[in-house]
C-alpha cells in the first residue's frame, strides 16, 4: 500500500511539475496579448456575469463583436475590458445562450446567462466537417463530455453502455482492461474516426473519457461518405480543445475504487461437496465406501474435525473466499490544463489508471497523454498540432494458453473445497489436487508461475491546416497523421512442483512437476504498426438569401506497415536467465504486411429556411484486397428532411404552442464492405507459392555422416481468386425528431433496414478431385438483412433549484438470412432441417445429442415423477427403452409421434443470438433489444446521476458442470448442482424420491437429460444499474479562499445491482461461456474529487 500511494505521489508530482512549466509559457502568450487588446481601445467598461440564481460564471468568454479582442470573467464573474462605445460585446458560455450588449456609456455592465434548452443549435459532427443539430437530415446520435466521463470503466466503450440508441453493447469479461462489446444496430463493429482520422477499436478504448468533447454516432446511409469501412455504422470521436480569450485553466480529477465481482455462484462448501459425491456414486452404484463409512466422514465434514496427530482433516477449504477479493484497487488520476488567447487555444492532459484483478498479480496500467493546440496565422490561414499516446502495461502470472486468466477462473469454480492448497498445511510445499495438476491457485503467483508483461506504446501526432480562399465560403483544409504502435510481450512460463505428504514417513513426495513436463515456455513477441494518412480537402458553406448552400469534397489515404517477431523455447533451459539461447528447441516466426488505401469523397447539402433539407454524399474508394480492375467502388447516399415545425401552416396550428419541433427524415445510402473474413485471405488473387509452410526433421543418412536436419517446406498457393470483390450494402431508414414545451421533451424514433448482398461463399456443386488439392473458389453469392428500431426520449426542466432531467433509449435488430446459393438436399426433412436461406441468423446449428449444439434442440414439457410412470411411458427417451432414466429426469416431446426421441424431434428453442463456443460466427452476438434509462438531479450543490442498461432477447445455454454436476474424474460443484432430485437416504435406492431443481446427480452417465434441450436453455434478460454518482460541489465563497474555481467530491458506484433471468445461476448475464467461468464484470465503489484552479 505504500508503494501505491509513493508511485501515485510521484506521478502527482511529475503532473503538476509539467502543468505549472505549461502555464507559465502559455500564460506569457496570452498575456502578451491581452496587453495588445487593452492598448487598442479608447474606454474602460467592467462589468459582471451571473446566471438566472444571481451565481457569478467563471471564465465567460467576453469578446468585441467582429474582432478577436476580449478576455474572460474572472472568479468573481467580474471582467474589465478597453472598447468604443459604439462597440458590441458578445458574451458566451457553454451550455447557455449567447447574450449581445452594446458598451454605450455605462462604465458597468450587468449580464444574465441563461442555460440554453435550444437543442436544435447544437454543433455536431459530422462526415468531414460539422452542421447544426436542426439541419441534419440523417440518423445521427450524439453524447457530449460530461455523460461520457461518468463512468469508473477503463475503455470508451464501456463509458457509453445505456447512453446511446442505437448502440447495442455486451461486456463478456470484466478483466482489467478489457472492452466491451460494441456495435451499431447489431449490425458488426462499426468504423471509428477520431478528429477526423480513421483508427481501430482499440485505439477508440484506450481514449481518456475525461479528453473527449463529444461522441456522434451515424447509424444510417450517412455514414457512406466513409465508404468501405463504414457498413457498420461510424463512431465519430472529438477530443477537447481550449477556447480563445480564456485564462489558463487547471483541472485535477483523482478518484480510488474498490472491485469485487458483480457475481458468480457460490461453489459448495466441503460438507455439501462430499455429499453431493456420494450421492453420485450411489446414483450410479459405484459407492467407493460402504455406506456406514460413507455416513460417518460425511459428519465429520460436516463438523470440520480436525485431529493433527493422525492427520485427519475434514476443515475444508474456500478456494474463493481466499484467493478471490472483495477489494481490488483501482485509481484514477486526470490532470489538464486548458485556455487560449486571441488567436490560440491550447489543451494539454496527462492520466493515469492502475487497475488491480481479484487475483494476485494481475495488474493492469495505462498512461494517457494529450495535447491540441491550434494557432490563427491570420485571418484567413490556420494551423492545428495535436500529439497523443499511451503508456500501457499488463502484467500476470504466465500460464498456458492465449488466456492468462483462465487457468484462474477455472480453479475458481473446479477446485474441490475437501482439498488445502499446500501439502500438510506446510506453505513451502504446494498441495497437488488430485485430477487437477496445476490449477492449484497458491501456485498461480509471479512468483511459482513466471511472469507475463505486456506492454504498448503509442504515438500518434496530427498536423491540420485550414485557408480561406478568396471565394466566399470556401475554405481549403489539409490533414496529415503519423501513428505507431509498438507491442512487447516477455513471458516466461516457469516450473514448479506439486506435492502429497507422506505423513508416517514425514515425506513429502513430488506428484506434479511442471519442468519435468516440459511444460515450460519463454517467448518474446515484438508487433510495431505504423501508419501515414492524410486528407486533402475543399470546404463550402454559404447563404443566398434563404438559401444555405454546403459541400465537400477532397482525397484521402493511408498506408500502414505491419511487423512482428515471435521467437519461442520450449521448454525453457535456464528459468533464472531471462534470455533465449540458439537451440534446437527454438520457434521463430516473423511477418510483415504493407497495406493501403485511397479515396475521394463527397458531400453536397442544401437546406432552404432549415425547413427543407438534402444531403448528398459519395466515395469513391480503392482497397489493396482486390486484382486490378476490381479495387475501386463507389458509394453513394442521399438524405432528405422536412422540419413540419417551421412550416406556416403549423405555426398557426392549435398544437403549434406545445410543439417546439417536429422533423420527418428518410435516407438510403450505398455501402461496400472488403473485410471478407476467411475465404479471402490476403492477396489471394495472386498466384505462386505460400513459403515457410511447416517444417520436418530429415533422418540421419545412414550411408554418410549427414546428420538429421530441419527441412522448412512451401506450397502452391492454389488458384488465384479473381471472382470476388466487395460486399454491397444498402441502407434504408426512416425517422422522426420531436420536440415539446420548449424542448423540455425530446426524442427521435427511427426504423432501419440494413440489406447485404455480395457475402463470400464456396459453391458447393463445383468439385475438384482431391489430388489436386484444390477447391472451388469463393464467389460474392449470399446475402442477409438487418431490421429494426431503436428510440429515445428525455425531458429536462427545472423547478425552483432543482434541475433535472429523465431519459430513456431502445434499440431492437435482428438479422436474417438472405439467399444462401448451392443448398443442396436428400430430402423433405434435411430442407426444413438444414436451409438457412430466408431464415432468421444463426438458427441453423449442428446438433448430435449433447456433442455439438445449437438452437435446435429437444422440448421438455414436464418431468418424470415415479419409477411407474417410467415404466410405463410409450415414448422412448434414451434410445435404450427408458432404461437410463429415473425420477426427476426431463420428459422431451416426441414432435413426429414415432415413438423414439431422436434428431428428426430437434426444434428451435433459443435465439440467434445465443452463444456456442464451437461457433465463431456467434461469439460476439449482442442481445437483440438493449436499453437504457437514465436519470439526473441537481439541487443547491448536490448533483445525482444514475445510469440504468439492460438487454433483452440473449440465450444462455447451460452446459458442463451446470448440467452434469461432476463432468471430470474431480470437480467443484456449483451450489445450485446439490437442489436435485435425490433419494430420502442417499445410500438407500429403495427409499424414496426428494424432488429437486435439478435432475439426480450421475457424473458423466449417458441419458437423456444430459441432452441439449430446452430445460437448460435460459432467455437472458436483465436491466443494471451501471452507474450511481452522488457529488457534491462546495460553496463557491469557501474555495475561492483558497484559489480553487471549483472543487466537487463525489462517490460512485458502478453495477451495483442487477436484476436478471440468470440470478439463480448466480451469474452475470453478459458473459459468454456455457459453463459460466467467465471472468464477470466489477462491482466498483468509487471516491474521487474534482478540483479546479
Amino acid at each position: 500500500m505504500n508503494d501505491f500511494f509513493s508511485n501515485k505521489l510521484r506521478l502527482l508530482k511529475f503532473i503538476l511539475l509539467s502543468i505549472a512549466l505549461g502555464n507559465f509559457f502559455i500564460s506569457e502568450g496570452y498575456a502578451t496579448t491581452k496587453s495588445v487588446v487593452i492598448t487598442q481601445q479608447e474606454k474602460t467598461v467592467k462589468g459582471k456575469v451571473t446566471d438566472d440564481n444571481d451565481e457569478p460564471l467563471i471564465g465567460v468568454s467576453v469578446r468585441v463583436a467582429g474582432t478577436s479582442a476580449g478576455t474572460v470573467t474572472d472568479s468573481d464573474g467580474m471582467f474589465q475590458l478597453n472598447v468604443a462605445g459604439t462597440d458590441v460585446l458578445e458574451f458566451s458560455y457553454v451550455g447557455y445562450k449567447t447574450v449581445k450588449v452594446t458598451a454605450g456609456n455605462k462604465p458597468f455592465l450587468s449580464v444574465i446567462l441563461k442555460e440554453d434548452q435550444e437543442i436544435l443549435d447544437e454543433i455536431v459532427v459530422v462526415g468531414y466537417g460539422t452542421k447544426r443539430k436542426g439541419s441534419i437530415a440523417a440518423a445521427v446520435t450524439t453524447i457530449g463530455t460530461e455523460d461520457i466521463a461518468r463512468t469508473t470503466s477503463s475503455t470508451v466503450s464501456g463509458a457509453l453502455v445505456g447512453k446511446i440508441a442505437g448502440i447495442t453493447t455486451r461486456q463478456k469479461s470484466g478483466q482489467p482492461g478489457s472492452g466491451t462489446s460494441i456495435q451499431i444496430r447489431n449490425m458488426g463493429t462499426p468504423l471509428f474516426v477520431i478528429d477526423g482520422i480513421i483508427k481501430d477499436e482499440a485505439q477508440f478504448n484506450n481514449l481518456d473519457v475525461n479528453d473527449i468533447e463529444n461522441i456522434s454516432i451515424l447509424k444510417d446511409g450517412a455514414a457512406a461518405i466513409y465508404g468501405v469501412k463504414a457498413a457498420n455504422g461510424v463512431v465519430l470521436v472529438t477530443t477537447k480543445n481550449g477556447s480563445k480569450n480564456q485564462k489558463a485553466a487547471v483541472t485535477l480529477d483523482f478518484n480510488y475504487s474498490w472491485q469485487s465481482w458483480t457475481s458468480y455462484p457460490r461453489m459448495l462448501n466441503a460438507y455439501e461437496w462430499q455429499y453431493a459425491n456420494y450421492m453420485k456414486e450411489a446414483n450410479l452404484g459405484t459407492l467407493s465406501v460402504a455406506p456406514d463409512v460413507a455416513r460417518a466422514e460425511l459428519e465429520k465434514w460436516r463438523t470440520g474435525y480436525y485431529n493433527p496427530e493422525t492427520g485427519e482433516d475434514y476443515r475444508g477449504f474456500d478456494w474463493g473466499d481466499n484467493y478471490v477479493s472483495n477489494a481490488a484497487p483501482q485509481s484514477y488520476i486526470h490532470a489538464n490544463l486548458s485556455g487560449g488567447g486571441n488567436k490560440t487555444t491550447y489543451y494539454l492532459s496527462i492520466s493515469n489508471i492502475d487497475q488491480d484483478a481479484v487475483f494476485k498479480d494481475y495488474n493492469f496500467q495505462r498512461t494517457n497523454i494529450q495535447s491540441n493546440f491550434n494557432i490563427d496565422i491570420s485571418e484567413k490561414l490556420k494551423l492545428g498540432f495535436r500529439l497523443n499516446g499511451r503508456l500501457e502495461n499488463r502484467t500476470n502470472p504466465a500460464l498456458p494458453g492465449s488466456d492468462d486468466y483462465a487457468n484462474a477462473r477455472q480453479a475458481v469454480f473446479n477446485l474441490p473445497p475437501i482439498y488445502r492448497p499446500y501439502a500438510n498445511d506446510n506453505p513451502n510445499y504446494l498441495n497437488n489436487v488430485p485430477g487437477a495438476s496445476g490449477l492449484n491457485l497458491a501456485a498461480l503467483t509471479t512468483d511459482n508461475a513466471g511472469k507475463s508483461d505486456n506492454n504498448t506504446t503509442v504515438v500518434q501526432i496530427d498536423w491540420d491546416m485550414e485557408w480561406k480562399t478568396p471565394i466566399k465560403g470556401l475554405t481549403g483544409k489539409g490533414i496529415f497523421s503519423y501513428w505507431t504502435s509498438q507491442n512487447k510481450v516477455n513471458n516466461l512460463e516457469k516450473g514448479w512442483k506439486e506435492y502429497t505428504y507422506d505423513r508416517a514417513a514425514d515425506e513429502y513426495i513430488v506428484a506434479y512437476d511442471k519442468s519435468a513436463a516440459n511444460e515450460t515456455w519463454m517467448e518474446r513477441f515484438d508487433t510495431t504498426i505504423k501508419e501515414f494518412s492524410g486528407q486533402f480537402l475543399l470546404n463550402y458553406d454559404n447563404m443566398f438569401g434563404k438559401h444555405h448552400v454546403t459541400g465537400v469534397g477532397g482525397f484521402e489515404f493511408t498506408k500502414r506497415d505491419y511487423h512482428s517477431l515471435n521467437v519461442q523455447q520450449h521448454p525453457v533451459e535456464n528459468e533464472f536467465i531471462d534470455l533465449i539461447s540458439t537451440n534446437d528447441n527454438n520457434l521463430v516466426s516473423e511477418n510483415k504486411a504493407i497495406t493501403s488505401t485511397a479515396s475521394w469523397v463527397f458531400r453536397a447539402g442544401y437546406d432552404y429556411e432549415n425547413r427543407y433539407i438534402l444531403d448528398l454524399s459519395a466515395r469513391y474508394d480503392g482497397s489493396w484486397k482486390f486484382p486490378k480492375g476490381n479495387r475501386w467502388g463507389f458509394f453513394p447516399s442521399i438524405s432528405a428532411a422536412w422540419r413540419i415545425s417551421e412550416e406556416n401552416f403549423f405555426k398557426n396550428s392549435s398544437i403549434s404552442s406545445w410543439f417546439s419541433n417536429l422533423k420527418l427524415r428518410a435516407s438510403y445510402g450505398m455501402m461496400g464492405d472488403d473485410n471478407l473474413g476467411g475465404l479471402y485471405p490476403d492477396f489471394a488473387y495472386l498466384s505462386g507459392y505460400t513459403y515457410y509452410k511447416g517444417q520436418s526433421l530429415m533422418p540421419d543418412d545412414p550411408f554418410s555422416s549427414v546428420k538429421s536436419k530441419k527441412v522448412i517446406g512451401s506450397a502452391p498457393k492454389g488458384i488465384p481468386v479473381t471472382t470476388i470483390s466487395w460486399m454491397k450494402i444498402k441502407l434504408m431508414n426512416v425517422g422522426i425528431d420531436f420536440g415539446f414545451f420548449d424542448n423540455r421533451l425530446t426524442g427521435e424514433f427511427d426504423l432501419f433496414k440494413r440489406m447485404r448482398d455480395g457475402i463470400p461463399g464456396t459453391p458447393s456443386d463445383i468439385m475438384f478431385p482431391l489430388e489436386t488439392g484444390l477447391s472451388a473458389l469463393p464467389e460474392n453469392m449470399n446475402s442477409d438483412m438487418t431490421v429494426g428500431f431503436d428510440a429515445f426520449v428525455k425531458w429536462n426542466d427545472k423547478v425552483g433549484d432543482l434541475k433535472y432531467s429523465v431519459g430513456a433509449n431502445i434499440t431492437f435488430a435482428r438479422q436474417k438470412n438472405g439467399k444462401r446459393h448451392g443448398e443442396i438436399f436428400g430430402n423433405a426433412w434435411d430442407k426444413y432441417r438444414w436451409a438457412q436461406s430466408n431464415r432468421w441468423s444463426n438458427v441453423v446449428l449442428n446438433t448430435d445429442q449433447g456433442n455439438a449444439g445449437g438452437v435446435w434442440m429437444w422440448e421438455v414439457i414436464g418431468r418424470f415423477e415415479t419409477q411407474e410412470q417410467i415404466d410405463s411411458y410409450p415414448v422412448d427417451q434414451d434410445g435404450q427403452n427408458n432404461a437410463t432414466v429415473r425420477p426427476g429426469d426431463v420428459i422431451l416431446r416426441d414432435v413426429n409421434g414415432d415413438g423414439i426421441i431422436n434428431d428428426f424431434d430437434e426444434r428451435p428453442q433459443a435465439y440467434a443470438s445465443a452463444d456456442w463456443p464451437w461457433d465463431s460466427s456467434t461469439s460476439n452476438k449482442n442481445p437483440l433489444i438493449s436499453m437504457g434509462i437514465n436519470l439526473g438531479f441537481e439541487w443547491k450543490g448536490f448533483d445525482v446521476a444514475a445510469d440504468f442498461a439492460g438487454g433483452f432477447k440473449n440465450t444462455f445455454v447451460a452446459d458442463w458442470d451446470l448440467k452434469w454436476g461432476v463432468t471430470r474424474s474431480v470437480n467443484g460443484y456449483y451450489y445450485n448442482n446439490i437442489d436435485v432430485w435425490r433419494h430420502e437416504d442417499i445410500f438407500d435406492p429403495k427409499s424414496p424420491w426428494i424432488p429437486g431443481k435439478f435432475p439426480a446427480l450421475r457424473g458423466q452417465e449417458s441419458h437423456s437429460g444430459r441432452w441439449w434441450n430446452s430445460f437448460y436453455t435460459r432467455e437472458v434478460n436483465y436491466l443494471r444499474l451501471r452507474n450511481l454518482v452522488v457529488g457534491y460541489s462546495l460553496p463557491k465563497n469557501w474555495i475561492r479562499k483558497v484559489g480553487m474555481e471549483q472543487c466537487r467530491i463525489y462517490f460512485q458506484g458502478t453495477n451495483l445491482f442487477c436484476l436478471s433471468s440468470l440470478h439463480d445461476y448466480g451469474f452475470d448475464p453478459e458473459i459468454s461461456t456455457v459453463n459460466g467461468q467467465d471472468y464477470p464484470q466489477h462491482k466498483v465503489l468509487t471516491l474521487g474529487v474534482n478540483v479546479k484552479f
